[in-house]
């Protein structure tokens, strides 16, 4: 059960370097998936009703190149199967020729809104999707915190940080984990990997820190992030990976 949809890059989605900016197509998947899934029983509107809404646990996506101002691409989206607690979504962006730009595979959640706990997998639900029942679940790297950062910085989640399942926005982790690094690193060099896995929501008025170790080697640059509070409990862990412009 595939969906596309076309998107034109704005100017105000990218960076300094006219890259598509990381959180932006974090809402680009989000909306894609949003959309694929209007007018059917697992729609955000639809789970809502019923006092659910859907959570992301694990993300992995490899960068081949970043979209740019202007550019029509394509964002691609599939469904491709659940377990008993654990549904699984795979993501493509194309350009106008057909070249993959970005994939990522994603494993999400059914949440409890009010009890703010995860819930079994709706199977009446899969079926009237067409989501097939997966005997062998995808793979997705053990991510861990590191035992020391090389800098941490405090933030507030303020009320626009926050999503329709009230707790803070999946991109907006990224807005703080990039925050960290300095802006002469970030001119030039770009994320060709990204791996994040979300612990523990991040709630309104919290002021958890943002946590970064950079390690350059000659074969690899990679970046590990967290997000903690001041007991260390890793609300989320990242890790980016990176290559110079």
């Amino acid at each position: 059960m595939k969906y596309s949809e076309q998107h034109t890059v704005n100017y105000y989605e990218c960076d300094e370097n006219r890259h598509l900016r990381l959180p932006a197509m974090i809402n680009l998947m989000m909306s894609v998936s949003e959309n694929q899934l209007a007018d059917s029983s697992g729609s955000t509107e639809e789970l809502t009703r019923r006092g659910l809404g859907w959570v992301v646990t694990q993300y992995h996506l490899d960068v081949n190149r970043w979209p740019e101002p202007g550019e029509v691409i394509t964002l691609t989206t599939e469904p491709i199967g659940y377990n008993r607690f654990l549904e699984y979504r795979d993501y493509q962006f194309t350009d106008e020729k057909g070249n993959t730009l970005i994939t990522g595979k994603s494993e999400w959640v059914l949440f409890d809104l009010s009890k703010r706990k995860l819930v079994s997998t709706d199977k009446e639900m899969m079926d009237d999707l067409g989501i097939p029942l997966l005997k062998k679940l995808p793979r997705f790297p053990r991510l861990k915190p590191q035992d020391e950062y090389q800098d941490k910085r405090q933030y507030r989640v303020r009320y626009d940080d926050l999503d329709t399942n009230h707790h803070m926005t999946n991109g907006h982790y990224f807005n703080w984990f990039i925050d960290t690094l300095d802006r002469d690193f970030l001119k030039t060099h770009v994320i060709s990997g990204i791996d994040i896995k979300f612990n523990l929501e991040v709630r309104y008025s919290q002021t958890p820190f943002a946590c970064v170790k950079l390690v350059e080697n000659e074969d690899e640059i990679k970046s590990y992030h967290t997000i903690a509070d001041e007991e260390r409990n890793d609300k989320a862990v990242c890790e980016l990976t990176w290559r110079k412009l």
